[in-house]
């Protein structure tokens, strides 16, 4: 039954996305196609190699069919960005990526990225398998397309508002001894601390995570 879900989990990979694209673009988009055809087909090897999609069960085909559809973006920007770069920390991981539908990477060493600070780019992941990281995963899952953007616009938000608090009241307020830090604070548990943990920690979609439990 592995290598049926394989064959099905490459064929879909490739079959999907390249027919969503050739259907929206026309045949002027050759050249996208030949692209995502080898990012497509990166993801779809390593995906069935970690046997992460599971479909002797209708859990792994939801999984993998949203994924190649109304998550399709967030599994390409996953496919792009975490496939290679979590290479130079970790390992992928198969006991963490079977049947999960994601792809996780163990950290080589002990400490730093993927042990202190985990992440989750689309279905790619490096450090964990916890409640908090598929909680990153599940938010691709609902959000789709929007999920990349709300995020990015997120971070816009927060940013300025950790720029106009400092800058306005949060001087003023440290220099007269009111506050130890110019700057708004994150919680404890976050995962980044000092001026940009308070960025990203207050995220809608770092907030939620984080309240959903451990990493």
């Amino acid at each position: 039954m592995k290598a049926i879900s394989g064959l099905f989990t490459v064929l879909l990979c490739l079959g999907i996305p390249l027919g969503l694209l050739l259907a929206i673009t026309g045949d002027s988009a050759y050249p996208a196609v030949m692209i995502l055809a080898i990012v497509m087909f990166a993801y779809a090897f390593i995906a069935t190699w970690m046997a992460a999609y599971d479909l002797s069960t209708p859990l792994g085909w939801l999984m993998l069919l949203v994924d190649l559809t109304w998550s399709l973006p967030n599994t390409v920007f996953g496919a792009v960005t975490g496939l290679w770069l979590y290479a130079f920390w970790g390992s992928p991981n198969r006991a963490n990526s079977e049947g999960r539908g994601w792809i996780t990477y163990s950290p080589r060493s002990s400490t730093g990225f993927g042990n202190d600070v985990l992440q989750t780019l689309g279905t790619i992941n490096i450090g964990g398998s916890g409640q908090h990281e598929r909680m990153h995963l599940l938010q691709a899952r609902i959000f789709g397309p929007l999920y990349l953007p709300i995020f990015g616009l997120s971070y816009v938000v927060t940013f300025l508002i950790q720029c106009l608090f400092t800058l306005v009241l949060g001087l003023i307020l440290k220099a007269t001894g009111v506050r130890s830090s110019a700057y708004l604070n994150p919680p404890a548990s976050s995962a980044v601390s000092g001026f940009f943990g308070w960025i990203y920690h207050s995220t809608p979609f770092e907030e939620w995570a984080y309240a959903s439990g451990n990493p």
